[in-house]
């Protein structure tokens, strides 16, 4: 079994985790173990678990399920793609095949509503090699949420730099280089109406899957978030649908 799947073997976060914290939430939240697969065609939503909490208007807290499993695609010839339901576990997938390749100064291609760059008081301290796996993995499911996880990927150097994409008219510019070191990062929440959050934009669908085909080939791999909290989880995995068939 690869060491990523060991630690991502479905477990609980306490009230001291960084996601916990944003709404003070007492539950403990559920992280999915995670499958190594060559399609998407398990992934499933954990009704029986809650994944992320958050206040509403009135401070009452809200809990909102998250996927039952995470993904790991591999396929010949292609990048991985890991799919997950909160953000900030992206580095640690990210982490794992940096330092497998022995790759550095990869650049971060952040396709998201949000910029994830909110600042964070926690440092990550590790060295360059793949027995810092278990390390990283701690720092970012206990000390960082789905708002920072960004900045401390570049303090250290997991990332060089990135490039954010908040937009649709910035996606329709996005050019990469083929020679390029980068990794393509996605929120689903970026297909949603930036007014009424329960829309839908299919155009941001249609331009995604565009650029996503011109693209992934190119990339070191893909990770997509569904985020719980920001999307609905069977709207997020129709989307995925669209995103990733041919």
């Amino acid at each position: 079994m690869e060491k990523i799947e060991k630690l991502y073997n479905g477990f609980y976060l306490n009230k001291e985790s960084a996601n916990s914290q944003i709404s003070g939430c007492k539950n403990h939240l559920r992280v999915a173990p995670i499958k190594k697969i060559n399609s998407y065609v398990d992934l499933e939503i954990d009704y029986e678990h809650f994944s992320f909490a958050e206040k509403d208007k009135t401070w009452k807290i809200e809990y909102f399920h998250g996927l039952k499993n995470f993904l790991w695609i591999e396929k010949s010839c292609v990048p991985p793609i890991f799919i997950f339901d909160n953000h900030n576990h992206a580095p640690v997938f990210r982490y794992n095949i940096i330092c497998n390749k022995k790759i550095k100064n990869v650049e971060l291609i952040h396709i998201d509503q949000h910029s994830d760059c909110w600042e964070n008081k926690n440092h990550l301290k590790w060295n360059w090699n793949e027995n810092e796996l278990e390390n990283v993995f701690h720092f970012y499911n206990e000390k960082c949420n789905v708002g920072n996880f960004i900045p401390s990927s570049i303090k250290s150097w997991i990332i060089s730099n990135q490039t954010q994409i908040r937009s649709i008219s910035a996606l329709k510019n996005l050019k990469i280089e083929k020679n390029q070191n980068f990794i393509l990062d996605i929120d689903l929440d970026f297909c949603l109406n930036w007014i009424d959050r329960s829309i839908i934009n299919e155009e941001s669908i249609k331009i995604l899957k565009k650029k996503f085909n011109e693209f992934w080939n190119f990339a070191l791999c893909i990770t997509i978030a569904t985020s719980p909290y920001f999307l609905n989880q069977e709207v997020a995995i129709n989307i995925l649908k669209k995103l990733l068939n041919e």
